[in-house]
Order: C-alpha cells, then structure tokens, then sequence
C-alpha cells in the first residue's frame, strides 16, 4: 500500500493567525517576570554648619531638571561614555526628577533648620526669599557599580544669582544589583543637599540675620 500524503494546504488568514499567537505567547512569556521599582532618597546628614536657629524666610526648591536620556522609566546604565543600557524589569517607582524633587524637600528642611520650602511652581503671589534651582548634568551608574552624579546649580536671592556652583560626587556602590545602585545614588543626592544647604546657611548669614521687615507680608505655606 501506497503512503498517503496530504497536499492540503494552510490559508495565509490561519498562517497569519498563527504568527500572532506565537509572538503573544513570546510577549507574555517575557513580561510574566515581575516589575521592580525603585526610589531615591536624601537624608540630613551631619553638617559643619549649625542649623540653631528657625527663620520666616521662604525657600523655593526648582526647577530641577534632568537631561532627557535620564527622563524615563527605566533605569539608565552607562556601558562607556558613549552608549547607555536601559533596564529590563526595573524602573523608577515615579518620575527621576520629581523623585530628586521630593527626596530633597524631605531632606533640606533638617538641613537648613526651617521647614518653610515648597517646591517649584510655587504661585505668582508668593514671596522666595532664597531659590534653588539645578540643572542635573549626568546621574547614572556604570558597569563597575560606579555611581556619578554631576550637577550645575545655583542659589537666587532678589531674583539675582548669588552663588553657582558645580557639584560632582561618586561612589562605588555596596554590592551588585538595582537595589544597591539606587542606594549610592541616594547618597549622591543626599550629598548634593548637604552641599546647597551649607552654603545656603553661609550666604550673608542667612540663619542669623532676620528679614529687614520682619512684618511685611506674605502668604503663610504651612
């Protein structure tokens, strides 16, 4: 007896529909792993300056604005100085620069011994006494652990610029993996705030010395 062999063939509406299902199951087998997501932080730190006194001065902490490479979910790895890895499964738990906004503004007021800062846009009626802005120039880690963060900001006061400064810090992180680079990171930044708050109190005795008018006045931000 002869073998018989089937000539019939598959429409290209089935191969199609076929294709699709392949490429799905593909999709949802590599999306199945988990998001991590991740977050920075700042703290206080120990400062040489003494922080003794409050003041009715208001600071306003912005913009902060980082370059667009960094503007992203996902998390940035330098693999040399000109091309840059992006995270698989892990991503920052919020935006990067209302992340260093917010780390900052819970940071700064321990600082600076005053918890009279808001952050940028801040409304047209209000009266800043002091404004921070930064310009965040490079903020990723490389291959090695290696974390870096190069910052340019500057310090206004009467919407004149009393201080500009460059601001580089690095630090290897603790140990491989996402977790720890977010923490270096964390100690950048907490770095960059201990830096602005420490001039900021130097400027003109900022702490020590009250407003000329002390009763003129302003809208209350508590």
């Amino acid at each position: 007896m002869s073998a018989v062999i089937s000539t019939t063939r598959t429409s290209p509406i089935a191969l199609s529909i076929m294709l699709i299902f392949a490429l799905t199951s593909a999709c949802t087998s590599q999306d199945s792993k988990p998001l991590q997501l991740f977050r920075l932080s700042a703290d206080s730190g120990n400062s040489a300056v003494k922080f003794g006194k409050t003041t009715n001065r208001v600071i306003g902490l912005g913009p902060i604005h980082i370059p667009k490479y960094l503007d992203r979910t996902q998390i940035v790895t330098a693999v040399s100085e000109h091309q840059y890895q992006l995270s698989d499964n892990q991503r920052w738990a919020e935006p990067l620069d209302q992340n260093i906004t917010l780390a900052l503004l819970k940071a700064l007021p321990d600082q600076l011994g005053t918890d009279r800062i808001i952050a940028y846009p801040w409304p047209q009626r209000l009266l800043i006494d002091y404004q921070i802005g930064i310009e965040i120039l490079e903020f990723n880690a490389d291959q090695t652990g290696q974390n870096r963060l190069l910052a340019q900001w500057f310090i206004k006061h009467n919407d004149q610029i009393i201080v500009n400064k460059r601001f580089d810090y690095q630090i290897s992180a603790a140990a491989p993996g996402y977790e720890e680079q977010a923490k270096a990171q964390s100690v950048c930044l907490s770095k960059l705030g201990q830096e602005i708050a420490e001039t900021l109190v130097k400027q003109s005795g900022y702490l020590m010395n009250p407003p000329a008018d002390p009763h003129r006045g302003r809208p209350d931000i508590d």
